[in-house]
């Protein structure tokens, strides 16, 4: 009887213990992913942006996979919150995320990388794709205006080349991002990285070195 409940016992201590490991991985996981990811959106922060940057650049090294980075910044976001309010603001950052959230691949990563700038990093995706990508994200985000007044963002894009570090590919996109904002908002820019030059969809050209200063 007494080795009965021996063994009763002891099984009961191991099921305990692993019920134990079992809530305890949950928690870890848990923690690593409010680690990364910005509260207010759900999208990740701006500390795994430069964490996967640095992974789809070891990538490309060592199996040629490509990738291209989307950084996509809120038209006029100070008016916006002066006129409207902070509420307005917040309501306005969760639906860009939500917009492409719906409308990005499982292999794609989503993040808020400043207060009202996203990245999107697109796994096994070329200018040409990445650009067009950007146009329909634009075009959605427009049309799903959650505030009166509508609702706009500028995108720059930049695909991975092989001499890229992850500053110099983030460095990348923000100068096609700027150019995007400069050839009038609400529209895509992307830098063709074969030949050194940003290429608007207003048409503008403009030839700008790589490590040109951006401010």
């Amino acid at each position: 009887m007494s080795w009965s409940v021996s063994v009763a016992g002891l099984s009961f201590a191991l099921v305990a213990g692993v019920l134990r490991l079992f809530v305890l991985g949950g928690r870890v996981r848990l923690l690593e992913g409010l680690a990364i990811t910005d509260a207010l959106t759900g999208a990740y922060n701006r500390r795994h942006l430069d964490e996967c940057l640095s992974t789809a650049i070891q990538r490309r090294a060592r199996h040629g996979e490509s990738a291209a980075l989307l950084l996509m910044d809120v038209d006029r976001f100070k008016e916006i919150n002066d006129s409207l309010g902070h509420a307005a603001g917040d309501r306005v950052l969760k639906s860009i995320a939500a917009v492409v959230r719906s409308r990005a691949r499982r292999m794609d990563a989503l993040f808020r990388s400043g207060g009202e700038e996203f990245a999107l990093l697109l796994t096994g995706a070329d200018l040409r794709d990445a650009t067009a990508v950007a146009e329909e994200l634009r075009l959605a985000i427009e049309r799903s205006s959650p505030i009166d007044g509508g609702l706009s963002v500028s995108i720059g894009v930049s695909d991975l080349d092989a001499g890229h570090t992850a500053e110099s590919w983030l460095h990348d996109a923000d100068v096609a991002l700027y150019l995007a904002k400069r050839a009038g908002r609400n529209r895509v820019a992307a830098r063709d990285g074969h030949i050194g030059v940003y290429r608007s969809e207003a048409a503008v050209v403009t030839s700008i070195p790589a490590a040109a200063p951006f401010h």
